[in-house]
């Protein structure tokens, strides 16, 4: 399982500007065990990673906040953090399984969840 603090694998300073930037960081800020064990879950575990990678990616890369990369998925219709978070996570896993990302569908997922919950 990924570290819990996540500080040593993403820095402070840099913010994807949008989700082929966020495979990038997130490339190279694991290290190789951890990022074959990220590949080699099932895409339903990718969820385990929501309290310790996800939140890193949340907080490091100010998802609560106004960074670019907020701005950029507040531009494709998703405004909660874990639901950006969850994107990238899926995504890196697909990227990295060489599986089609398929954003538009996650993206309307979400927003379907939110607006049954209305």
């Amino acid at each position: 399982m990924f570290s819990e603090d996540g500080d040593r694998i993403m820095s402070d300073k840099y913010i994807p500007k949008d989700l082929n930037d966020c495979f990038k960081e997130l490339t190279k800020a694991f290290i190789d065990k951890d990022y074959l064990t990220f590949k080699n879950k099932t895409e339903k575990d990718i969820v385990l990673y929501h309290h310790t990678l996800g939140r890193c990616i949340r907080n490091k890369w100010d998802l609560w906040g106004e960074s670019r990369l907020s701005k950029w998925f507040n531009d494709k219709g998703i405004h909660h953090a874990d639901d950006m978070s969850g994107i990238i996570l899926t995504s890196f896993w697909r990227e990295a399984n060489s599986q089609p990302i398929k954003l538009e569908e996650q993206i309307k997922e979400y927003q379907d969840f939110w607006e049954k919950a209305k």
